[in-house]
């Protein structure tokens, strides 16, 4: 579809926005210049270009003044009926513009007359006028129409429009001939009784919230219907407000509408094409759905202003974070009981000394990753003779053959990279502290062993105006990506980073509130915009393996929950109303269009991070790392449950079940974690039981004075694999990449 995206601009030869989005049909915002595409079944290549190319024509050929006039300025005119002229009129000039798109129009309309898409009923001899000539415009080269001279006559004159204008004088002369000819064919509306008038007036509000309507050429214009629709935040899900005046709302008798209504009312007099009326009703089927008959929800991903507005730097959260911490002084001077709080500063000598015991935990990890490494080579080197002669064994020429120089390659090793995500919820307030002493450890172990790497925060108390976000765009959920370490920070700013995360950690005590007096209003805790954030991280991804020529990606995901369900952002300006209901999002599948590609997704939640986890891995290279945090013991078995239900599809009440959880149990009193592969969408799925499993700090080893040289052993082997083993992230993202 991003290529269907690429294909409408070149038509069109100007800057027209091209959006997808869940439209029932292809529609054109004249005014706006914006070409909504739905996700078509794929009817074949002919098929969509014909639609595609049928909008364009429209953005190109049809006026916004005149085609939005009322009844009264068109002099009565049925809609339908400019609909045929006009689609002859903009799709014969589209096709001489670009002649490669005859064969495809021919083709197309062939296969959609074929599968009934203009009706069923085709007896020319009792059809009317402008039926035949809709027929004859679009699919006339594999059908054979009769004409009488005159109709011939009307027949070449709607191929030869070339003004609006034109097309309103010909419908008047074709509904003329028809008045005088086959005035039984004419098939006028009845005459509106109070019941019936309510029936219809439900009718128009049922059509008008399955999107752009198709009665009227609604393939050519977006709904105006303009009803009061607000959807809020439900849990960790949320949804921008808006509000607009509902068109059915007006007068019975008010038949002229404002120039921004998409299809002016017709009169009661107005004659249809029953065909055009077919094509726009069947255009429905086009749509695709899943297997439960829903229509898919179409997104796009964030574009790159919308990408540049969440990432906050870390020199902007430098500057952010020093007005806030001024501000917290002024108010708390003197005073360090509110929630633990202490003056910002006064944290500096402590962390000397833990940055030193860091650094010695760390270069115990490096030491451990290099051997790690260098056993990999080695094990999967390559020994190959060369065509040197090896003067050493010259004497052993007459009894073996092998007397020439070998040479031993060893394995390349890949240049890693890192980006990591946290998560900046406020259900991980109460292990933040012990979550970002880890990332403290590895960002020491990346700058020890020469891995560029970037981590961030991820939250949602980014300012919603912030975001210039299109319809059908994924809703930015007021993301915001604060810059926690970087390896591309200066050695000052470094230092004062990894400050930071030690001062949250010693501030840190479970409260909700504890370091929200030194932090960015930007990085504060929220919900979790874990899709979003992925969305975003694709594009970080890119741009990192540009910047330092990395082969292989690491990206590490730091999480205690799923996302936020996502939903398509609403421009209520451009399509005002279209059957966007909350469960409708949440249960159907997903199209998500981001850089070119088109994923698919099961659901707008865990199935949607599934798929943008795949791309990841599949795009570029990266290995997928995701530590889940627990919220106790209960939670810790669902998770364990959820990842045996995801590798096997068995209830987890069945002996394996016991099985698979008793192994898991054995390995976590190994790690301090269960370890998983391939499951939840990662290559590497660590499930820890709470955040104290993140804990760094070290007992000092201290046997008793009277233990045995066995005790003292065991005891020594106890004390490594605990330094070992409470770097759970550091420790498995070091065995990730040796």
């Amino acid at each position: 579809m991003s290529q269907k995206s690429i294909l409408a601009k070149l038509l069109a030869t100007e800057n027209i926005t091209v959006q997808h989005g869940n439209y029932e049909t292809a529609w054109f915002d004249i005014k706006n210049r914006v070409l909504g595409l739905p996700q078509w079944v794929d009817n074949g290549k002919d098929v969509s270009d014909l639609l595609i190319g049928h909008e364009v024509g429209h953005a190109l050929e049809t006026p916004f003044e005149g085609w939005h006039d009322s009844p009264e300025k068109l002099d009565g005119c049925p809609r339908t009926y400019i609909n045929v002229v006009e689609d002859a009129r903009i799709e014969r000039k589209i096709k001489s513009r670009y002649i490669g798109l005859v064969g495809p129009f021919q083709r197309g309309y062939k296969k959609l007359f074929e599968d009934g898409f203009f009706g069923e009923d085709h007896d020319f001899d009792n059809m009317k006028l402008i039926d035949k000539i809709n027929l004859k415009a679009k699919v006339g080269a594999h059908l054979s129409i009769p004409f009488n001279p005159e109709e011939e006559a009307l027949y070449n004159a709607t191929m030869n429009t070339d003004t609006f204008d034109e097309v309103i004088q010909v419908v008047k002369d074709i509904l003329a001939y028809t008045k005088e000819h086959t005035p039984e064919l004419l098939t006028p509306p009845p005459p509106p009784e109070s019941d019936e008038m309510e029936g219809d007036m439900e009718g128009e509000k049922e059509q008008q919230k399955n999107g752009p309507s198709s009665g009227g050429h609604d393939d050519m214009e977006t709904p105006e219907q303009e009803q009061t629709k607000q959807e809020s935040a439900d849990g960790e899900d949320s949804d921008d407000r808006k509000e607009t005046n509902n068109s059915s709302s007006r007068s019975d008798d008010e038949e002229t509408p404002s120039a921004e209504d998409s299809t002016p009312t017709q009169k009661s007099e107005d004659d249809v094409s029953q065909t055009d009326e077919a094509f726009r009703n069947n255009e429905r089927d086009l749509v695709d759905k899943d297997e439960n008959g829903h229509q898919h929800v179409v997104m796009t991903g964030l574009s790159k202003q919308n990408v540049r507005a969440a990432v906050i730097d870390y020199k902007s959260l430098m500057k952010q974070r020093a007005e806030t911490i001024e501000k917290t002084r002024t108010i708390f001077e003197g005073d360090d009981s509110m929630y633990g709080y202490s003056d910002y500063e006064s944290y500096r000598k402590g962390f000397k000394e833990y940055l030193a015991n860091a650094k010695r935990s760390v270069n115990y990890a490096i030491k451990e990753f290099e051997q790690r490494k260098a056993a990999f080579r080695w094990t999967r080197a390559e020994t190959a003779r060369t065509g040197s002669i090896n003067v050493n064994k010259l004497w052993a020429y007459k009894t073996d053959d092998d007397i020439f120089a070998r040479v031993t390659r060893l394995a390349d090793a890949k240049n890693h990279g890192l980006i990591g995500m946290i998560d900046y919820s406020g259900s991980m307030c109460g292990t933040m502290g012990n979550v970002l002493d880890q990332v403290v450890h590895l960002g020491l172990f990346c700058k020890g062993v020469n891995i560029p790497f970037d981590i961030y925060g991820f939250t949602t108390e980014n300012a919603r105006e912030t975001f210039k976000q299109i319809d059908g765009e994924i809703y930015s959920d007021g993301l915001s990506l604060p810059q926690i370490l970087s390896s591309s920070m200066k050695k000052s700013e470094f230092e004062e980073a990894m400050y930071h995360c030690y001062v949250r950690r010693e501030m840190n005590n479970g409260y909700y509130f504890d370091d929200r007096y030194i932090l960015s209003e930007k990085e504060r805790y929220g919900s979790t915009p874990l899709n979003q954030a992925l969305n975003v991280t694709s594009t970080l991804v890119q741009d990192f393996k540009r910047k330092h020529a990395t082969d292989k990606m690491n990206v590490v995901l730091i999480t205690d929950g799923d996302t936020n369900r996502s939903h398509p952002h609403h421009d209520y300006s451009v399509v005002k109303d279209d059957n966007r209901t909350s469960s409708r999002y949440y249960n159907s599948d997903v199209i998500f269009h981001q850089h070119g590609r088109t994923l698919k997704a099961k659901n707008s939640g865990r199935g949607l991070t599934k798929a943008l986890l795949k791309d990841l891995q599949e795009t570029y290279n990266a290995t997928t790392i995701g530590f889940f945090i627990s919220n106790g013991h209960y939670e810790y078995k669902n998770q364990i449950a959820r990842v045996f239900t995801e590798a096997t599809n068995e209830d987890e009440w069945t002996d394996e079940y016991r099985e698979f959880y008793k192994d898991a149990q054995k390995q976590y009193r190994q790690n301090k974690c269960f370890i998983s592969n391939s499951v939840e969408g990662y290559d590497e799925y660590y499930v820890l039981k709470d955040g104290n499993n993140l804990q760094t700090k070290e007992e000092e080893f201290a046997p008793d004075a009277d233990a045995t040289k066995g005790q003292i052993t065991a005891a020594f082997k106890k004390h490594s694999k605990s330094k070992k083993n409470n770097k759970v992230l550091l420790t498995n993202f070091g065995r990730a990449v040796a």
